[in-house]
């Protein structure tokens, strides 16, 4: 009795340490508790596991997250907890069948859904993912990032109509995201719209000046009809976003339309000093041959085979 008296004033005070984010108090408390009840209190070890993987520790996480299931193999936060640990570090298949280990607890695990939806997109299991997104929609049909997300997946599978009916509904959700707004242009232009797309693609740009896609997608608008336009775009993007070895590589391009070279191979430099990666598109794209007839560029080339 004593035992138990001890074991939830210390409880108390380690939900409110917890609460207020003193970390390493909740902590201390939580392995208290956990001490005094032999490692049979269930909410003090899924605390002690949700702290460490807060903390940047997730082996240490999983270690309380798998006790927690041995207390009670019916625990559906510690099979969700795990799975999301195994989400952040790329171990998809692990990760999904704990998802579906929680849901199989809990039918309306919001979150397991949420999360199961993610990573069956990321690991290309497309048919899935939607299926998934739809049970989400079910349960909260107003939840802007699952009918984004679904919407996303409709787009490239060239589903457009579906596509442009959940980017509506996530707009309507969220009138000033920029997602919303960016997304909403990609179908527009793909249905030949392009007024409403330059126009959702600059509205996103005025919710959020740092996403550098959305420049670049504005800016291919303007590539060929009005190049120096696109190009007044792109450099706006590369001195607002910090995510720009493909507008500078894009920038080359167009001033390689309009043949500027000079500037062309400034740009393709800077691309490659950012991305590497690029010199083997720069080796094959059409648009910037003279640019690799250029002294600069060879000169480049070669420091960077060396």
């Amino acid at each position: 009795m004593k035992n138990d008296v001890q074991i939830n004033r210390c409880l108390e005070k380690a939900e409110e340490a917890f609460e207020e984010d003193k970390l390493i108090k909740a902590l201390d408390l939580y392995n208290k508790v956990y001490e005094l009840s032999n490692g049979e209190n269930i909410e003090s070890t899924i605390n002690l596991a949700l702290i460490y993987d807060s903390l940047g520790k997730p082996e240490k996480a999983k270690e309380y997250y798998r006790k927690a299931l041995s207390i009670d193999d019916y625990e559906e936060r510690a099979y969700y907890g795990l799975a999301t640990i195994y989400d952040d570090e790329g171990k998809y298949e692990e990760a999904i069948d704990l998802y579906n280990k929680a849901i199989y607890i809990n039918s309306n695990y919001y979150a397991a859904y949420f999360f199961l939806a993610n990573a069956y997109d990321v690991s290309g299991k497309k048919n899935l993912a939607i299926e998934t997104y739809k049970k989400l929609l079910s349960l909260n049909p107003m939840d802007f990032w699952a009918n984004l997300n679904l919407g996303s997946i409709y787009e490239e599978q060239n589903e457009n109509n579906l596509a442009y009916r959940l980017f509506s509904k996530a707009l309507k959700i969220e009138p000033n995201n920029y997602l919303a707004l960016f997304n909403m242009g990609i179908i527009c232009y793909k249905f030949n719209m392009t007024e409403k797309a330059i126009n959702f693609y600059e509205g996103s740009i005025k919710k959020n000046k740092n996403y550098a896609y959305s420049y670049l997608n504005l800016a291919v608008i303007y590539k060929y009809k009005n190049t120096k336009k696109g190009i007044e775009i792109l450099s706006a993007g590369i001195n607002n976003c910090s995510e720009v070895h493909f507008l500078y590589y894009n920038r080359s391009c167009f001033y390689a339309i309009i043949n500027e070279e000079n500037k062309a191979c400034e740009d393709i430099i800077a691309a490659l000093k950012l991305y590497p990666k690029f010199l083997k598109y720069i080796l094959e794209d059409e648009e910037l041959e003279k640019v690799r007839e250029s002294n600069s560029f060879k000169e480049f080339v070669n420091k960077y085979n060396s």
